[in-house]
């Protein structure tokens, strides 16, 4: 190498470690559309994780490019694999850098079969796997030429069978640990130190129940509910398909929520398009408002079609509201006279602020 080439190598390389040392007290490092948040290097693993950002440089997930060594009967080999997550730390797929493999016992690589087993594995958050020490799992040399699967002992593989990839346990066991242990926590605690208000409206709007309910949590203990796009993002979520979600946030959501003519209107529209159970839990959000004009009568209506138990909520609603209109009001004392629902209507009627006269003259002379 010339005296010329070797100057200019030792300017690039300092320009390169003066980058790096001033990206370190500016930030993490940020390397294309990947973001390095975490590094850590042991004798037992080593990995370098990242924030994925889309090509406008919003966050998509977390990756780590991992190594650590799998021992198999008093030998070991170097696993080299890239795991990711999503936003909240929850495990979504593996794969295996080019060029790397992960083997079997007696070294036989992973086959289609294989990798879509691990997968399958990996993706259990609930696997049996988390209830063992490596310890319970891996017996000594001759457990494992016995058995031929992985020194893992017959009484525990018989526990375990259906939660690993026969002649791979200890592969199965670590690198499910790995999917769902302190990296997966330090993707979440990333997320919930750095989130903003733009990245929770896109959870609410994202359909994938995680980022919802989590979203939903950060709005509600920051109050950010007030915002118009946020609430009208919780409304449209009253109207999924995800009933738990959906039964879960109209009991969380803060009655201020539906203090508007619109909103409530937008909440009756709920009511009539959806499933018997969630119409009981609006029901039971109407009954701590202070109702419009317009939802007093689709409540009045609305009691000729419904079943007992919902007539039973609806009058209770009722009972709540003290300013009917004429029409309205007239209304309930056609029911009365009908005989339908006579003594809710009676003392809905006598609960009004404002009762009509010719209402009032009709109530008084059926009362004599």
């Amino acid at each position: 190498m010339t005296e010329h080439h070797s100057k200019y190598l030792t300017q690039g390389l300092f320009l390169l470690i003066l980058t790096l040392i001033l990206a370190g007290f500016q930030g993490n490092v940020k390397l294309g559309n990947k973001v390095l948040i975490e590094s850590l290097e042991t004798d037992s693993l080593r990995y370098d994780m990242f924030l994925l950002e889309d090509d406008n440089g919003q966050p998509e997930g977390y990756m780590a490019e991992i190594f650590t060594p799998v021992c198999h009967t008093n030998e070991c080999y170097p696993v080299y694999v890239n795991f990711y997550w999503d936003l909240l730390g929850n495990y979504q797929k593996y794969d295996v850098p080019e060029g790397e493999l992960l083997t079997k016992l007696d070294h036989v690589p992973f086959d289609v079969a294989d990798h879509d087993k691990l997968q399958e594995i990996l993706s259990n958050e609930r696997s049996l796997l988390k209830d063992y020490k490596i310890e319970e799992l891996v017996g000594g040399t001759q457990t494992a030429a016995t058995n031929g699967v992985d020194a893992v002992t017959g009484a525990t593989l018989k526990t375990i069978k259906n939660e690993v990839i026969y002649g791979a346990v200890y592969s199965c066991y670590t690198l499910w640990h790995l999917a769902h242990g302190d990296m997966a926590a330090i993707a979440k605690a990333y997320t919930t130190e750095n989130y903003s208000g733009e990245q929770l409206l896109k959870f609410l709007e994202s359909g994938h129940y995680p980022y919802q309910y989590w979203a939903i949590e950060k709005v509600l203990a920051k109050g950010l509910e007030k915002d118009d796009k946020i609430a009208a993002a919780m409304l449209k979520i009253l109207q999924s398909d995800n009933i738990f979600l959906a039964t879960h946030l109209i009991k969380v959501l803060p009655i201020e929520v539906f203090s508007s003519s619109e909103r409530q209107l937008q909440l009756w529209e709920t009511f009539e398009n959806s499933q018997y159970r969630l119409q009981m839990d609006l029901l039971d959000k109407l009954n701590a408002l202070t109702l419009f004009p317009e939802i007093h009568s689709k409540l009045l209506n609305g009691l000729n079609e419904a079943n007992p138990a919902q007539q039973k909520k609806m009058l209770a609603v009722l009972q709540n509201q003290s300013n009917l209109n004429k029409a309205e009001q007239f209304l309930a004392l056609k029911y009365l006279n009908e005989g339908k629902w006579e003594s809710e209507m009676e003392a809905l009627l006598k609960s009004q602020k404002k009762l009509d006269k010719k209402v009032k003259k009709q109530l008084n002379t059926q009362n004599k």
